[in-house]
């Protein structure tokens, strides 16, 4: 037995190790985070009140069963005679709602309402932790094509480090290019190991959202192939943008919450208006009620009513009730409003900054171009001992600078394509 056991808890062992080690894809990230993101978790429960709500609504249309059993002491004094001891009574009644002019149907529809709108509450969230996986995934390719450049940049160094050593030594270049490049590969070095830890820094960022405890070495599946050429295969899919606004206004979300909580508060106003109308139902109870000592009050009662019942005066509560329903409702239309107002927003910007990173990237792509001939050129001239080191120092960086930047273009690309996905309400 104590085998058995031990093998099962190796096995999970294994599996967790495993799991940490294989590289993830986004889409397996993003099912991570749907199944264990607190936020969605958050929402769900919310939409299982709203669910137990509309239950409790419909309640009312059954019948009410309820059952009361006693057991007291009496002392009863009459016409100078005395009589004491034990009663035991037991009641059983029920009551059913027969009509009630639209109040509890109005109050239905309103709880079906409330769970359309929670249910849509629960995929604007899944929404938004779709984007906040793709972005901190993005952020994390970033990271890692950073640190290669910053590698690259410490082979350049090198390599120049090298080179002055050996230029100094046949009595070309003098004392002060070996410590200038020195210098050089120092700070190349410093800015590979700010690069390392931005990634640690972007995967705790990921882990966070993920909603799981997973270790600092979680691996993601990273980008095949130099910076060049996936900048190169970029893709601007949106053109018109009154087309891309249509299609938000339809998607999204959290418009579609604000029709169900409008129609949940127009039948929050019905519901009020028929306050003010009476309630018809039938009751029956049956009691019975014996006592050993006090025969007087030993009674079997049986009874079926027809009862209707209207609230002549309720303290103004349903005046109040009613506009509380009409203030719901109007603030429903105005938040509805000022969302669509957002979303048009959102959406050009979004738009917008998907079509300037595209634009972005072809520039960079060019800056990078021209910076690698500069380079070369650099190096060509200070072999030659037509430049000194400063001129090729200055190559170096406007190289690295530019590898850096169509990273960083590249990357923004993606995370504005994902923002426009979000912002159409298309994302997943």
């Amino acid at each position: 037995m104590f085998n058995k056991k031990f093998l099962i808890t190796s096995f999970c062992c294994f599996f967790l190790v495993s799991a940490n080690a294989k590289e993830l894809s986004l889409d397996e990230l993003i099912d991570i985070a749907l199944n264990n993101n607190t936020n969605i978790q958050i929402t769900k429960n919310q939409k299982d009140v709203s669910e137990q709500k509309l239950r409790q609504a419909k309640a009312l249309y059954l019948p009410q069963v309820t059952s009361v059993a006693n057991t007291g002491e009496y002392d009863i004094k009459q016409n100078g005679i005395k009589q004491d001891g034990t009663v035991n009574s037991v009641t059983l009644s029920a009551n059913q709602l027969i009509y009630d002019f639209g109040k509890t149907t109005s109050a239905i529809k309103a709880s079906s309402y409330n769970v359309e709108a929670s249910s849509n509450d629960v995929t604007s969230t899944v929404q938004e932790i779709v984007l906040a996986v793709k972005k901190a995934y993005f952020e994390i390719l970033n990271k890692y094509q950073q640190i290669i450049v910053a590698k690259e940049a410490v082979k350049l160094d090198e390599l120049q480090l090298s080179q002055a050593e050996e230029y100094f030594k046949a009595g070309i270049r003098t004392q002060i290019d070996i410590t200038n490049a020195q210098l050089q590969l120092s700070n190349s070095n410093l800015k590979l190991i700010q690069a390392q830890y931005d990634l640690k820094r972007a995967k705790t960022n990921l882990i966070s959202i993920l909603g799981k405890n997973i270790s600092e070495d979680l691996s993601v599946q990273v980008d095949k192939g130099n910076i060049n050429s996936l900048a190169k295969n970029a893709t601007l899919n949106y053109q018109d943008t009154n087309n891309l606004i249509g299609i938000a206004l339809k998607n999204r979300a959290e418009i579609k919450k604000y029709d169900s909580l409008i129609n949940a508060n127009k039948q929050n106003l019905k519901n009020a208006n028929y306050q003010y109308l009476p309630t018809i139902d039938v009751s029956a109870s049956y009691n019975e009620q014996d006592s050993d000592d006090i025969t007087s009050l030993d009674s079997n009662q049986t009874a079926v009513l027809l009862n209707l019942k209207w609230d002549i005066f309720t303290g103004f509560s349903r005046d109040a009730n009613r506009k509380i329903a009409l203030s719901n409702l109007s603030s429903s239309y105005k938040q509805k409003e000022q969302q669509e107002l957002a979303i048009i927003e959102a959406v050009t910007n979004a738009h917008l900054n998907t079509k300037q990173s595209f634009e972005t990237i072809k520039i960079s792509l060019l800056s990078l171009d021209l910076a690698t001939r500069n380079l070369d050129l650099a190096q060509q001239r200070y072999k030659a001992g037509l430049n000194d080191l400063l001129e090729l120092n200055d190559a170096k960086l406007e190289y690295t600078q530019a590898k850096s930047n169509l990273v960083n273009t590249y990357y923004a690309h993606l995370v504005n394509s994902a923002n426009l996905e979000y912002s159409l309400g298309i994302i997943k």
